[in-house]
């Protein structure tokens, strides 16, 4: 009887840590969701064009790459939850600023928002790799966790596009905000709104950092245990920093190629098929309701299947799926590749987040974790800022026949980038077989 108690009591914890962990995270995700819609055309809508939104996204995502490292060792040193009020704060207070800006200064403001991006994103991931054990725990629990994500990242884009949208919400004509030029204060709105979800989010995270503190000890195994987790072998911050690189090597080519289509898609479409701002919402929150059901398929199935087999068959079909979006003859056919195609590029982040946290010790997460954003972000923001440089070239006569060209050939290094994370696994679990032969022969 004693057993049975003891056993739901913990089922109750497990339940509400994931509850708690699951609720940053969708927090975390829509303050930022709106951006898909919603910065495009505000680069529009002050005079600038799709060239200027890419230096936008390049310039915060190059801040943001250098605050990365000292934001994780500071988030594995004060702790996750103090990283993330900081780097929500920043954002914040960025966000609110953005509306009485134009020109350089928007991108500069826009720009600072990368501070606050990096002190938040090397924590919430640490954040549930620190209270969940390696394998299916915790491959389960990023499924779980980004498809909460997934889901609230649903309303932001068609919320975004309702409100931009003169037909749809046409009480908001009256809308005043003094400093705010007339034409901007629907964008106003939307960047108020961002702004306070990701104070919020800072509040939120420090009382779910307090909470697991309380509630949740994670059993580490015997140091030398057949089985044992990497992470609680030897502490070896030379071997953190290899794997580290090694799963980096994948973000970069990830990285570079994802930056010069993704923050392009939704102008492509909205040059491409000429829509309103209601419909160009949603199809990314469309997509994002079958995201959610991909991350929830891959955390649940990805240790039986094999995380890297599964994340190769994956992102193999990212090229193949980008080429028919861009030839698609009909609107609503491109609208199905553009779903199936975020959700097959976006859905292995579980399983790839779960390898990732199980193959560098504990103690460093925020570190590695950021070396792995960095190799990530730069080249993203790179890609990005190359698409820009040559859309605003005019060489290929505009975005819709670059994108034709160019978006299927970027998306083919997606499978390539599978060839590291490999390395990087085999690569330990022989270090590991070696250190458990030394034990076995009295080595110490």
């Amino acid at each position: 009887m004693a057993s049975s108690v003891e056993s739901q009591i913990t089922d109750a914890e497990s339940a509400e840590k994931m509850t708690r962990l699951s609720v940053l995270s969708a927090v975390s995700r829509l303050g930022w969701a709106f951006n898909m819609v919603v910065l495009p055309l505000f680069a529009i809508a002050i005079g600038q064009d799709e060239a200027f939104y890419g230096l936008m996204v390049a310039a915060a995502g190059y801040v943001q790459s250098a605050v990365l490292f000292p934001a994780g060792t500071f988030s594995d040193q004060a702790g996750r939850g103090k990283a993330i009020l900081i780097g929500t704060v920043a954002s914040g207070l960025c966000l609110f600023a953005l509306p009485f800006t134009s020109g350089l200064w928007s991108l500069g403001v826009y720009a600072l928002t990368g501070i606050g991006n990096g002190f938040t994103s090397t924590s919430v991931n640490s954040l549930v790799a620190d209270y969940t054990e390696k394998g299916e725990e915790r491959t389960r629990s990023y499924g779980v966790t980004q498809a909460a994500a997934t889901l609230s990242g649903t309303v932001a884009p068609f919320l975004g596009g309702y409100i931009l949208d003169p037909v749809a919400a046409p009480f908001l004509d009256a809308l005043f905000i003094p400093g705010v030029e007339s034409g901007l204060t629907r964008f106003a709105l939307i960047f108020f709104i961002m702004g306070f979800i990701r104070m919020l989010t800072g509040f939120y995270g420090v009382r779910t950092e307090r909470w697991l503190k309380k509630n949740c000890v994670i059993q580490f195994p015997d140091e030398f245990e057949e089985g044992a987790e990497l992470e609680y072998l030897e502490d070896s911050a030379a071997n953190d920093a290899k794997t580290s690189l090694l799963f980096g090597v994948n973000s970069l080519i990830m990285g570079i190629s994802s930056g010069m289509v993704v923050p392009y898609l939704i102008p492509w479409i909205n040059k491409a098929f000429t829509t309103d701002p209601v419909v160009l919402g949603s199809v990314p929150a469309v997509s994002n309701l079958i995201l959610a059901s991909g991350t929830l398929f891959v955390g649940f199935s990805s240790e039986r299947i094999g995380k890297l087999r599964l994340v190769f068959l994956l992102y193999l079909m990212a090229p193949i799926l980008t080429l028919g979006l861009v030839w698609a003859p009909y609107f609503l056919l491109m609208v199905v590749f553009y779903i199936v195609r975020m959700a097959v590029a976006n859905m292995a982040r579980p399983a790839t987040h779960s390898l990732f946290m199980g193959e560098v010790t504990s103690s460093r997460r925020g570190r590695s974790w950021a070396v792995n954003r960095i190799m990530w972000t730069f080249p993203r923001q790179t890609g990005t800022l190359l698409t820009s440089f040559i859309l605003s070239a005019g060489v290929f006569g505009g975005i819709v026949p670059f994108g034709e060209l160019f978006f299927p050939i970027a998306m083919s290094l997606y499978p390539l980038s599978v060839l590291p994370m490999y390395i990087a696994v085999r690569r330990n679990e022989q270090r590991r077989k070696e250190i458990l032969a030394l034990k076995d022969n009295g080595v110490t």
